[in-house]
């Protein structure tokens, strides 16, 4: 059974669901940045900047060092979210571990 827009204006199940990529630029919204060799738009410089260094092959020296930035910069929020989830595991560990000294020490 499919789930259509009803007169009641309820959306579909399919498009509660949609992931929208972090590029995309919402209708309205003016991009930060637009790819100067096939002019798709991005929603951040560092994002244009990832983009051309991927996916075009002749670009400037200054898109190749924008690019070299760019992947330096992903891989620091990388690190940074991976020192987060492990510190994140960590407490919860720790917490389960006192949970179960105390529960079996009563």
């Amino acid at each position: 059974m499919s789930e259509e827009r009803s007169s009641a204006g309820q959306t579909s199940n399919e498009e509660r669901h949609t992931v929208v990529p972090e590029t995309a630029v919402p209708d309205g919204e003016t991009p930060a940045a637009t790819c100067p060799y096939c002019d798709r738009p991005f929603r951040r410089a560092r994002l244009r900047d990832l983009h051309v260094g991927e996916m075009h092959e002749r670009r400037s020296a200054s898109d190749e060092a924008a690019y070299r930035d760019a992947v330096k910069a992903e891989d620091e929020a990388l690190f940074r979210y991976h020192l987060k989830v492990a510190g994140a595991l960590g407490v919860v560990f720790t917490a389960l571990f006192l949970l179960a000294v105390v529960g079996f020490s009563v």
